[in-house]
């Protein structure tokens, strides 16, 4: 049985990527690089996962790219090795360097890293998917295994998984499974990763801890009712990556279980409530559960989980306070018309309607959790002023439950798409959408993509005149959007080749394709029959093809070849991916021609196979669906339940491209009509259905419940949210060897371990020519070699490929082990070691060694040196051991190099060896002679390759210069200062002799140092191959004598010129000057030193000391005042001679106490010249105390005489006059003396009478007065 072509194949690297890496493999999103002891992912993102080049609201996404390293910690150098070859090969030709190019490629399904670790390999396969196992030899120890991740940017575990985090996207590796085979059969070992920082092991915990055997077949994983104790309808489920299953329904009440800190633990008022749920995988716990709603009634629709295991919700609401976050797109309701729970039913289509209703209308509403549910990451409303989110028109609201359809999604940038429906003819569109206006009738479609924190979005509608509705939404893998729903209007957007151009009539279902931006419809088709037909979910497989699923009341048609119970109502169809063609179609059903299902999850898987889920029975009644029952559905006879009482979920996998029934069943309750009352569930791509249900109404207890779910029972008087899991698992090809992957011959027996999963057939081929179908087969091999075993693992009732896994054994002869004898090795000489009589060689450490596990390594011994190799073949291990021996010659080369006058000729010689060879041979007597005579025409190096005895060649070389003449002396005179030195530089000689004088110690050297003092001829003695030369040199020797003066004492403030001599340069310290005088005003006592440089650059300093007497002190005495007349005493105080200034009132100017007898206030100067000739001055203010005089009358008639009145003063400094009249009134003032009032007052004359003044004034000495009077104006 051949196997299917391996999903990730493995290139070998020719050099078109780095030497360290041996293979590479494509993987999701990505590439792997397999080497010699490490795995290096190089992860890429900005598209989505399985799928590529989604568009987002704004600017797209940034493509990252991001790569981390596993290696294995402690591993030992494995050679990985390629097996299950394809029949093809790859070429890269990368750039424009050939070398960086590979041709030629082989590719493989598997690769093997052989002892990796002492006694464990690891085998990686890519037949289906990529995986990767170590095999553990018995007596292995597993705790060898170490990981070391290193460049991720998050490392954690979670429910026994690895999350490894990067900016490109998250890996997971899945929890580990061990097995281990003992007599008794299989018995399934706990694994479980252990991580410490950046390491990964693995712990068995439990040891031999027993489990049941695995089953390859559709099984109830777990199935639970809520345990609300309020009336709780199921409406939509959902999966995680981790196989947590998500419920969601509404709650009538106050009763639903929540947990401890989720956002929101109880009833929020109005008739109903959304009820979200979170179960463990296997269905026995609770993770989290909250309600979520406002004060009047919403519903949910759809769920999905993001990689980050975060919740998005799409939901109805009615509540003018639904829960939005800030930043939200819209946080506003918007409402609408009212619906009517009551008469007349405001749900149309409804006998009985769903037992609430919105008294506002509706909005969509979409909600974005936290991972534990504890917040919102985002919540938004999105509608306008009709009802949105509601499929409530006939006759597209047809079964019970319809009006709650819509679907969000994520695209390959986890943004999330929704497609529902709307009778708002104002909600948001985008400015570029493809239909910006409402299609006509009373609903369109309508489409949505928005980003996480739902701030932004991009809308259209989509609907023609008619009545429309949006129901489900997917991706292809170059992230166009598929959207599906029903349809009366005949004049939808058709573009494209639409298979269907035209409605058929009535109600039609419709698939259409948009971009990524949702900026342009790219295809369209209708589907249908003349009568009613609707589709309600769509796919879109790997190789991009387009499913559908809906119901029919027509013919619709049956493509040959395909699965189909003939005059059905539930069809399925396949489109290609531009919808211009139909692959195939079918019906399914009972054959009635009535609908017996309501859709509610559909899948394609990667392999082809088709899951459908749909439940069926009297809750349908209440809609357009009369006749609908699960009686007459066909199932498997593996069915897990085979029966039904007409009102039951219905389950079934078809082949790939429907060619067959793989399998049915059904699944309920014996007496509770279960049923979904709206919303989606879902498939994931393994194959296993997350599906809510309405169950156990009317308080039963009858919805089958695995052992240990949450809740075995209905909690409620009539419904609960009922949820069920159901997994088909894939076969997975796994095989071991029980003990050493090699055996002796003869009686080779090696017995393999199957420890596969899943699976009926097992195709062994040992590689030899044989083969078996047996579970576990042991082989008994009769020739050696090495074998590669096959097992194809396969199925026949599964719709999978086929899974196979390989390994190689060795079979082996016994022998002896040995080391092929080696010669005797020369200095830095290497060898080749060649061993023999084994398949595992080590090589005992020693020097020299290029590799302790080959054959035949080379060494480079540095000595004598026994190499040891132990050998290992499947019988034990031997021993063999060579001696390599190294000659070590002595006294072996050339002589030293030498010179000769060019003419003459000098004997070269060397030693050591047997035979001689010397270059060049021209100007050689014997070349082949040890000591030939040579003769050079010039400077000439001769080579002698020496061969010893032993046959070890040596080279050498010497040198033979020649020179021409005598020499030609080269020597300058030069000049020193005294006290230094200076080194003499003879040139042209090969010799040198100088003649020993004072000031010179080494005479052998062509540059002497040499420190004369006084001036001095130096002589030297030049020699070469040709004779022998003198010369000399004179040194002269500088000294400096540098002269300053004058050293003295000076007052302070005195300026003082220093001079200096001796020299052409001058520098002066601590004052700078660069000339032979300085000039000071010392402000302290000190010396001043003065450098003195000739043109040679000799140098002398003198120093000039310069004193400072202390200063002069005189004081004058007090100031005084006198009055006009008088005479004072003025007093100096110090010691030495005074001179007081001014002297014209003075009647002595050189006495101590001189009289003065100023006219006027007047400032005396003494100065002071003390013993030392220093002066100092002081001064003293002798003032006269002011007069002032104000006359009594004044006449200002004109005639020149006493016509102003003014005041008389001296030695005053401040003035100012003021007259009044006799009422008070001012009416002159001054303050300067020289001041007169005219007897006017305001430019006329004033009368003739007596006038008041007032006189302030300030005496020269600072005395104030104030002074009153009267004057007399008389004319």
């Amino acid at each position: 049985m051949a196997a299917d072509p391996p999903v990730a194949r493995f290139t070998q690297n020719n050099g078109q990527w780095p030497a360290q890496v041996a293979y590479r493999a494509l993987v999701p999103g990505g590439a792997l690089f397999v080497e010699h002891n490490a795995l290096t992912y190089s992860l890429r993102s900005g598209g989505p996962m399985e799928q590529h080049g989604h568009e987002q609201d704004g600017p797209p996404t940034p493509p990252r790219a991001h790569a981390f390293r596993v290696s294995f910690e402690g591993a030992q150098q494995a050679v990985p090795e390629g097996s299950s070859p394809l029949a093809f090969y790859e070429n890269y030709f990368l750039g424009n360097d050939p070398a960086h190019w590979g041709t030629r490629c082989p590719v493989f399904g598997t690769v093997a890293l052989k002892g990796l670790y002492s006694g464990i390999d690891l085998h990686m396969d890519g037949h289906s998917g990529l995986k990767y196992d170590f095999i553990v030899a018995a007596g292995a120890d597993p705790a060898l295994v170490r990981l070391h991740f290193e460049g991720q940017e998050n490392l954690n575990l979670k429910n026994g998984r690895l999350f490894v985090r990067t900016t490109a996207g998250t890996v997971i590796e899945e929890a580990p499974v061990a097995y281990q085979e003992l007599p008794s059969g299989r018995r399934n070992v706990r694994c479980t990763y252990r991580l410490e920082g950046s390491h990964v092991s693995f712990d068995l915990p439990d040891g031999y801890d027993p489990s049941l055997p695995l089953v390859i077949d559709p099984v109830l994983t777990f199935a639970s009712y809520s345990g609300s104790t309020a009336d709780n309808f199921g409406f939509t489920a959902t999966y995680d990556a981790s196989g947590h299953l998500y419920g969601g329904g509404i709650v009538f009440a106050t009763g639903y279980p929540t947990t401890v800190g989720v956002l929101d633990p109880s009833f929020n008022g109005g008739t109903i409530d959304i009820g979200l749920t979170k179960f463990a995988p296997d269905g026995t716990s609770l993770i989290w559960s909250t309600y979520i709603g406002g004060d009047q009634n919403e519903s949910p629709h759809s769920l999905v989980v993001n990689s980050n295991d975060e919740l998005y919700l799409l939901a109805s609401t009615g509540s003018p306070d639904f829960p939005t976050t800030p930043g939200a797109y819209d946080p506003t309701f918007n409402g609408g018309t009212p619906i009517s729970s009551g008469f007349p039913l405001g749900w149309v289509g409804m006998t009985g309607g769903y037992g609430y209703g919105h008294a506002n209308g509706s909005d969509i509403a979409v909600a974005h959790f936290s991972t534990d549910a504890t917040a919102l990451i985002a919540s938004t409303y999105i509608g306008g002023s009709g009802n949105d989110g509601l499929n409530n028109v006939l006759p597209l609201t047809h079964n019970y439950g319809d009006a709650f359809r819509g679907e969000i999604a994520l695209d390959g940038n986890e943004q999330p798409v929704v497609a529902s429906s709307t009778q708002s003819t104002d909600i948001p569109v985008s400015a570029n959408a493809p239909q910006p206006t409402f299609g006509g009738g009373t609903q369109d479609a309508y489409l949505i993509r928005m980003n996480p924190a739902l701030s932004t979005l991009q809308a259209t509608f989509y609907g023609g005149s008619g009545e429309d509705s949006g129901y489900g939404v997917q991706f292809d893998s170059n992230g166009q959007v598929f959207i599906t729903g029903g349809t009366t209007s005949t004049d939808l957007i058709m573009v494209g080749t639409p298979f269907q151009a035209t409605n058929s009539g009535g109600a039609d279902g419709y698939v259409a394709c948009w971009n990524i931006g949702l900026t342009q419809v790219l295809s369209s088709t209708y589907i249908g029959t003349p009568s009613f037909d609707q589709s309600y979910f769509v796919q879109v497989d790997i190789a991009d093809k387009v499913y559908v699923v809906g119901q029919t009341h027509g013919a619709f048609p049956v493509s040959a070849g395909v699965y189909s119970n003939p005059g059905s109502s539930q069809f399925i169809q396949k489109f290609s991916n531009d919808l211009a063609t139909s692959e195939w179609s079918t019906v399914i059903g009972s054959g009635t021609g009535n609908e017996d299902i309501s859709p509610s999850a559909f899948l394609v898987s990667d392999c082809g196979q088709i899951y459908f889920s749909g439940w069926g029975g009297v809750v349908n009644h209440n809609a357009q669906a009369a006749a609908s029952t699960t009686d007459g559905l066909t199932v498997t006879s593996d069915a897990f339940q085979a029966t039904t009482d007409g009102s039951d979920f219905y389950l079934m996998v078809l082949e790939v491209d429907a060619t067959a029934l793989n399998y049915a069943t059904f699944l309920g309750g014996s007496s509770s009509p279960e049923h979904v009352d709206g919303g989606t569930s879902r498939f994931d791509k393994h194959g296993t259905v997350y599906q809510a249900v309405c169950a156990g109404c009317g308080g039963n207890d009858d919805f089958p419940s695995s052992p240990g779910a949450w809740s075995a029972t209905n909690g409620s008087f009539n419904c609960n949210l009922g949820v069920f899991k159901f997994d088909l698992l894939q076969p997975t090809a796994h095989i071991a060897v029980d003990g050493p992957s090699y055996a002796c011959l003869p009686g080779a027996n090696i017995s393999f371990i199957n420890l596969s999963t899943g699976g009926s057939i097992f195709d062994w081929d040992f590689g030899d020519g044989t083969d078996t179908l047996d579970f576990e087969p042991t082989h008994t091999y009769v020739t050696p070699g090495t074998f590669t075993v096959r097992l194809v693992l396969s199925d026949e009732d599964v719709c999978t490929s086929n899974d196979t896994a390989y390994l190689e054994v060795q079979i082996i002869l016994p022998g002896s082990s040995f080391i092929d004898p080696v010669a005797t090795v020369c200095p830095g000489g290497t060898v080749q070691l060649h061993a023999h009589g084994g398949h595992a060689f080590e090589w005992l450490p020693a020097p020299g060694i290029s590799d302790l596990f080959v054959p035949d390594p080379v060494v480079e011994p540095p000595g004598n040196t026994t190499y040891t190799v132990l050998v290992t073949d499947s019988c034990g291990t031997d021993t063999a051991s060579v001696e390599v021996l190294i000659f070590t010659p002595t006294g072996i080369g050339a002589g030293n190099d030498t010179t000769v006058c060019l003419g003459s000729s000098t004997p070269l010689t060397a030693s050591g060896g047997g035979t001689y060879s010397w270059t060049p041979a021209a100007t050689l007597d014997d070349p082949g002679s040890a000591t030939p005579l040579a003769t050079p025409l010039d400077t000439t190096t001769y080579h002698v390759q020496i061969t010893t005895p032993e046959g070890c060649l040596v080279e050498d070389s010497m040198q033979v210069n020649t020179q021409e003449g005598l020499p030609v002396p080269v020597l300058n005179d030069t000049a020193i200062c005294l006290g230094d030195g200076v080194q003499l530089l003879a040139q042209g000689g090969d010799t040198y002799a100088w003649d020993a004088l004072p000031g010179i110690t080494d005479l052998t050297i062509p540059d002497p140092l040499v420190a004369p003092t006084v001036p001095t001829t130096f002589t030297v003695h030049l020699g070469n191959a040709c004779g022998t030369v003198s010369a000399s040199a004179f040194v002269d020797v500088h000294f400096v004598s540098a002269l300053a003066w004058p050293d003295t004492t000076v007052c302070p403030g005195d300026r003082l010129v220093l001079h200096a001599s001796g020299g052409t340069l001058y520098q002066w310290s601590p004052q700078s000057s660069g000339t032979d005088s300085l000039v000071l005003d010392p402000a302290t006592a000190g010396s001043h030193t003065v450098t003195v440089s000739d043109d040679l650059g000799c140098s002398g300093s003198a120093t000039v000391t310069v004193g400072l007497f202390p200063p002069a002190t005189v004081t004058a005495g007090y100031e005084t005042s006198i009055d006009y007349g008088e005479s004072t005493l003025l007093s100096a105080y110090g010691t030495g001679t005074f001179l007081w200034s001014p002297d014209s009132s003075l009647n002595c100017s050189t006495c101590t106490h001189p009289i003065a007898s100023p006219i006027s206030t007047t400032t005396y100067v003494v100065e002071i010249t003390d013993n030392n000739g220093c002066k100092a001055t002081d001064e003293v203010t002798i003032y006269f105390r002011g007069t002032m005089f104000v006359p009594n009358t004044f006449t200002p008639n004109g005639d020149g005489v006493n016509d102003r009145f003014r005041a008389l003063a001296s030695e005053v400094s401040v003035f100012r006059l003021l007259v009044f009249n006799r009422w008070g009134e001012q009416v002159f003032s001054t303050d300067r003396l020289d001041g007169a009032w005219d007897g006017s007052y305001k430019g006329k004359e004033s009368p003739i009478d007596t006038y008041v003044w007032r006189v302030d004034y300030t005496e020269t000495n600072g005395t104030a007065h104030t002074e009153y009077g009267h004057v007399n104006l008389i004319r």
